[in-house]
């Protein structure tokens, strides 16, 4: 929204998108893809803001529904908790837990202060690591959804520069590779 001041009278221009009620396809780039071999689920995230889930199984229309609740890019998502739930990362500064069966938003995480870029996910200790453009990095406990912290003798958070992409390793270090 754009807004200019014309003497005594102020000129405001607002911007809508339009779209179909229900949208079979990305509407711009997809930035992530998570596949769940049990359930032959593609899930798909993109920088029209939604995830959307797909029926591998189902080739005349493998379209299934879409997970709405990001307001921007979402950069990169996760599938924990043995394909029950789904994390995903965006630009709008949040980290979001769905229910992947049901395809709803349960929680809000809003540790940072920028965009969330990268997730990482150990599914042996259930935990998935968010870090972003603020140059943290948080480690959380997925079943909780509680921030692991130094009391309880895990580090939450390393001051990192412009980690581009983030991992744990199978000793559950964290890992940060391509920085600037």
């Amino acid at each position: 929204m754009a807004s200019q001041c014309q003497g005594n009278r102020r000129k405001i221009q607002v911007s809508y998108v339009i779209r179909n009620e229900v949208e079979h396809q990305h509407r711009s780039g997809v930035n992530s893809l998570q596949y769940d071999e049990t359930s032959k689920r593609l899930y798909s995230s993109g920088r029209d803001s939604i995830i959307r889930i797909w029926d591998t199984c189902n080739t005349t229309a493998p379209y299934l529904q879409s997970m709405e609740h990001h307001t921007d890019w979402v950069n990169d998502i996760v599938l924990c908790c043995k394909g029950t739930t789904l994390i995903s990362a965006s630009s709008d500064t949040t980290v979001k837990v769905w229910n992947a069966n049901k395809g709803f938003c349960m929680s809000t995480l809003r540790t940072h202060k920028d965009y969330v870029k990268a997730l990482a996910y150990a599914g042996d200790v259930e935990q998935v690591a968010s870090a972003g453009f603020d140059t943290s990095i948080f480690l959380w406990d997925v079943v909780t959804l509680v921030a692991l912290t130094t009391s309880n003798n895990t580090v939450t958070m390393m001051i990192i520069n412009y980690a581009i992409g983030v991992f744990v390793n199978p000793q559950q270090n964290i890992c940060s590779s391509n920085f600037m």
